[in-house]
């Protein structure tokens, strides 16, 4: 429910949503980025954000309020231009070809056709040679989203065609503040001491 739906929703990682933000607005956004973070830090929620960013009708200048049909297609996981694939339970190089394949096609309905991928490392070598040639010369209207809580086990030729964003551990300050505000719409009553620990 009080999943972030846009960059201002996300907390204690303003530094990466900002520089994003700017590289979309001024049209200078890469062709891959890649997440990287310990298990719930935001990576999946990141890319989403990104990836109804770079295809919201109302733009980013003012402030997206994820109510276009793009924006509610992408947060409801059914937009068709927006596939997003876990490399844990499909990690071979028929998984990737698929994707490839598709890449030459434009758009249906959104600017760029993005292509987001959890847990990235469990992908094969063979998969990560058949994305290689694609990320050297991706097409302008595709973007792919990376990604992992195993940065190491990504070979070093895919991280260097990405932009890297390493997503920090959010303090316990910041949570225990967002955990009251939540509360408190809620109607939930806590104890201050309950919500630290």
């Amino acid at each position: 429910k009080y999943r972030p739906q846009v960059f201002e929703d996300l907390i204690g990682q303003e530094v990466i949503a900002a520089t994003i933000k700017n590289s979309i607005i001024s049209d200078k956004s890469p062709n891959a980025f890649l997440f990287t973070g310990i298990r719930g830090v935001g990576k999946t929620t990141f890319a989403r954000i990104v990836a109804k960013s770079l295809n919201c009708e109302n733009g980013l200048g003012d402030k997206c309020k994820s109510e276009c049909s793009n924006c509610v297609s992408i947060t409801n996981s059914n937009h068709i231009d927006v596939l997003e694939m876990d490399a844990a339970s499909r990690t071979g190089v028929s998984d990737v070809r698929e994707i490839i394949e598709n890449i030459d096609y434009k758009t249906v309905y959104a600017r760029f056709k993005v292509y987001i991928i959890d847990e990235v490392h469990m992908l094969s070598n063979s998969a990560f040679n058949a994305l290689l040639k694609t990320l050297e010369e991706p097409p302008e209207h595709v973007k792919f989203i990376f990604a992992t809580t195993e940065v190491l086990k990504i070979p070093t030729t895919i991280i260097s065609r990405c932009q890297r964003f390493d997503l920090e551990r959010i303090n316990n300050k910041l949570i225990h503040k967002h955990l009251s505000e939540v509360c408190n719409k809620e109607k939930i009553n806590f104890s201050e001491s309950a919500l630290s620990l």
